[in-house]
């Protein structure tokens, strides 16, 4: 009997069971069962006025449902889109030079040149051990393109995913299709050799998926975000629009006045580890609009998920990226004597 190998990318099975953002008290909790929850969060919600547990569990119980859907769900959306979706701007589907701003060319020629280093990136920021970068990636034309596109395909009935537990206006930007010819390509040639470049460890420099989607701040819809890590080894954020007063980003740590804040420009990116506690602070007026991309690196999270900081757990996923691991399947087959 013969076998056979194949690898395929998989999630951490804590994915089910840990990360579940409560937007009512600011909490990110793990559940298991009822007793754990009650043991382990009971008296802090109570604290914080919770007198009855039952529409909490409800509501944890649904999002671990939701969760448990996700790369089934997401893979009927996006070949339901492929098949009916009419693009505003087709041409946004394939990278193009025009869509980048001159100066993130010009970054990369030097990074291959070893002509600059990180000083003369312009805005620089360390704190607490923690490293941030901003440069100019895309033109303005650019950003209202896919600003447009986004929200054409948000006035559509096109079925819709959610970007994650924590962000619910944002769109999925795999499934609307801008993966293969726009996303990977703008991974691939430009944000991984800026990422090597910026962050120089060996454990950061080998990227093999993203997750990439946008998220949108104004009034009567997301306009904060509560202190959280991302699932990423490295997080690029590319502002598209940013036309509003509050909503920035601050880096620190949970519990503590010290830290410092981005503020967002149309055009810019803005990169730093996934690791990093961030935040959005709340959005006063107006509208902001970001690309977010998760990248990922299999041999870095193989070791320890960045989640639930242990080793993981992995479940196969039959299609797409999972959440970047990948596991070898074992299959068997008979030879003929």
């Amino acid at each position: 009997m013969a076998r056979n190998y194949t690898m395929n990318y998989a999630r951490c099975k804590c994915f089910l069971e840990s990360n579940v953002y409560l937007k009512s008290y600011g909490l990110h909790v793990s559940f298991k069962s009822e007793k754990q929850f009650e043991d382990c969060y009971g008296k802090r919600l109570s604290e914080m006025g919770c007198t009855d547990f039952r529409p909490v569990v409800h509501e944890i119980k649904e999002e671990l449902e939701r969760r448990r859907r996700i790369p089934y769900e997401s893979m009927e959306r996006a070949n339901y889109i492929k098949a009916n979706y009419k693009p505003l701007h087709p041409d946004i589907f394939e990278l193009q030079d025009a869509f980048l701003h001159r100066d993130v060319v010009k970054l990369l020629c030097c990074i291959k040149e070893g002509s600059i280093d990180k000083a003369a990136l312009g805005l620089r920021y360390r704190t607490h051990g923690v490293d941030v970068f901003s440069f100019p990636i895309f033109t303005l034309e650019f950003c209202n393109k896919l600003i447009s596109e986004v929200d054409h395909f948000n006035e559509t009935s096109m079925p819709k995913g959610r970007p994650n537990s924590m962000n619910n206006y944002g769109v999925l930007l795999d499934e609307l299709g801008l993966n293969e010819g726009l996303l990977t390509p703008l991974r691939k040639q430009y944000l991984e050799p800026i990422s090597q470049f910026l962050f120089p460890e060996k454990k950061v420099t080998e990227f093999d998926s993203h997750k990439v989607f946008t998220v949108n701040y104004e009034e009567n819809k997301d306009t904060e975000l509560a202190f959280h890590f991302d699932n990423s080894e490295v997080t690029i954020n590319v502002c598209l629009l940013a036309n509003c007063e509050g909503g920035e980003l601050f880096f620190g740590t949970p519990g503590s006045d010290n830290g410092f804040g981005y503020t967002h420009e149309a055009g810019n990116a803005v990169i730093h580890r996934g690791s990093a506690f961030h935040c959005v602070l709340p959005l006063l007026s107006g509208r902001r609009v970001n690309l977010v991309m998760w990248m990922r690196s299999s041999p870095v999270r193989n070791l320890t998920c960045p989640m639930c900081r242990r080793t993981p757990d992995l479940e196969p996923m039959e299609n797409g990226w999972g959440d970047g691991f990948l596991v070898a399947n074992e299959h068997s087959a008979n030879k003929g004597t």
